[in-house]
């Protein structure tokens, strides 16, 4: 019984002590103002960080945002040479 208790325990502690966050930095390539979609959490609660994030970067895109990542390089070129491409 106790070496079936300690697993247990040790993987409910680590569920509810795990910490995660996650961001996101977009750039609107045509204005150069940027957003930043981010989350943290804490516990059990971490498991709804990637989702938070998405749902904000999907809103954050209707408004023509671009991640950092999904920049051309194109769009990269032209914001670095206007000075407002932002720091990752």
């Amino acid at each position: 019984m106790i070496r079936l208790f300690r697993p247990v325990f040790a993987m409910c502690f680590l569920v509810v002590s795990s910490c995660t966050s996650q961001s996101v930095t977009l750039v609107n390539p045509q204005s150069g103002a940027s957003a930043k979609c981010d989350a943290s959490a804490f516990g059990y609660m971490s498991i709804a960080v990637e989702s938070t994030v998405e749902e904000c970067v999907k809103r954050v895109e209707k408004d023509g945002y671009v991640p950092l990542a999904k920049l051309t390089p194109e769009q990269r070129v032209d914001l670095e040479r206007r000075g407002l491409l932002p720091k990752e």
